[in-house]
């Protein structure tokens, strides 16, 4: 009587693994575009010395946190987040120019060349 019992119970444990494998395994086969635009948020206008205006956008771009810089007379970037700078603000990069700055508060973009421009946001009037 002791051997069946533990080979019911054996048994038991055997079919309620396999079935939870299984139901692991269908879940996971659902993949992700990499290029997919997400969790876009409202564009910014920003400013610099000079008086030219940027508009920055800050959205998803599948993992991965990106921003869209459009500057007057250029064509748009597409710049993704690489790492945190000592601020705690992300740093963007691409292979021609390097964006340092946060929502809301303007930033500083770098060129190919190391030329630093800073950018504050344009003020809104009431």
């Amino acid at each position: 009587m002791k051997k069946l019992l533990i080979f019911t119970l054996g048994l038991f444990l055997l079919t309620a693994c396999k079935k939870e494998q299984e139901n692991t395994t269908n879940s996971t086969e659902v993949s992700k575009d990499p290029n997919a635009v997400s969790l876009v948020q409202e564009t910014t206008k920003l400013e610099n010395e000079k008086g030219e205006v940027m508009a920055v956008t800050y959205f998803a771009q599948g993992d991965n946190i990106a921003v869209k810089l459009e500057q007057e007379g250029k064509p748009e970037e597409i710049l993704i987040a690489k790492k945190i700078n000592t601020k705690g603000e992300p740093v963007f990069a691409n292979e021609k120019m390097m964006w340092e700055g946060a929502l809301g508060a303007g930033g500083k973009i770098t060129d190919g060349q190391g030329n630093v421009t800073q950018y504050r946001e344009i003020e809104k009037s009431k």
